[in-house]
Parts: structure tokens; C-alpha cells; sequence
């Protein structure tokens, strides 16, 4: 089967960090005819700058992410708040939550006998 979309090349972190010494010394046009240059969109450009400034060298986060890194990933959970929850509410809540029971018992007794 072939590939829809092309693959980029990966680059190391010595490749990078050589790339932004090239841009921040001038050698290369902007970040715009570098990323053409490279066939890598113009935020990655940016984004190795960016660290190359900021830590002296660019960072390969790759596989590298935690929830103490990044806490806040994913999205943004809806805090349900029973004292403002009106009653229809609370037993709309509540129903949805023994449905959600039930299907959680039908599936692992479904599981058990497919065993």
C-alpha cells in the first residue's frame, strides 16, 4: 500500500542547532527561505530558534512527555458542581451515571464470556 503523505526527513539535535547557527549568522535567508530550503514548515524553523535561544541548544520533546510536564493536556475537564445543579438536574445526572453502571457491567460480563 503507498503512502498518502510524504514523510519529512528527521533531523538530529546537532543537525538543528547547525541550521539556527546558519540563521542567526546571517549565512541563510530568513526563516521563510530556510524552511522551504529544508521542506519543513516555517513554525518548526521558528520553534528550533526559539529553544536554540532560550536553552543554547533545540530540544527533542519527542516521546518525552508527561503529566508533569504538561498537566493541562488534552482537553480541559467540566468540573460538576452538585450545589448548582438544579433537582432536575441532579436526577438527570444521577440517571446518566447508573446507565453509565450498566453498561460498564454489560460490557465486562461480555468480556467474561469471551473468555
Amino acid at each position: 500500500m503507498e503512502r498518502k503523505t510524504t514523510k519529512h526527513r528527521q533531523y538530529t539535535i546537532e543537525e538543528k542547532n547547525e541550521i539556527v547557527e546558519m540563521y542567526l549568522s546571517g549565512e541563510t535567508g530568513g526563516h521563510t527561505t530556510l524552511a522551504k530550503d529544508l521542506d519543513v514548515s516555517e513554525s518548526v524553523v521558528k520553534r528550533w530558534i526559539d529553544q536554540y535561544r532560550e536553552f543554547g541548544t533545540t530540544v527533542d520533546r519527542r516521546g518525552k512527555a508527561s503529566k508533569k510536564d504538561t498537566p493541562n493536556k488534552g482537553r480541559p475537564k467540566k468540573a460538576v458542581r452538585l450545589e448548582d445543579m438544579s433537582k432536575e438536574e441532579l436526577i438527570e445526572h444521577i440517571n446518566m451515571l447508573e446507565d453509565i453502571k450498566k453498561v460498564a457491567a454489560y460490557l465486562k460480563q461480555q468480556k467474561k464470556n469471551t473468555r
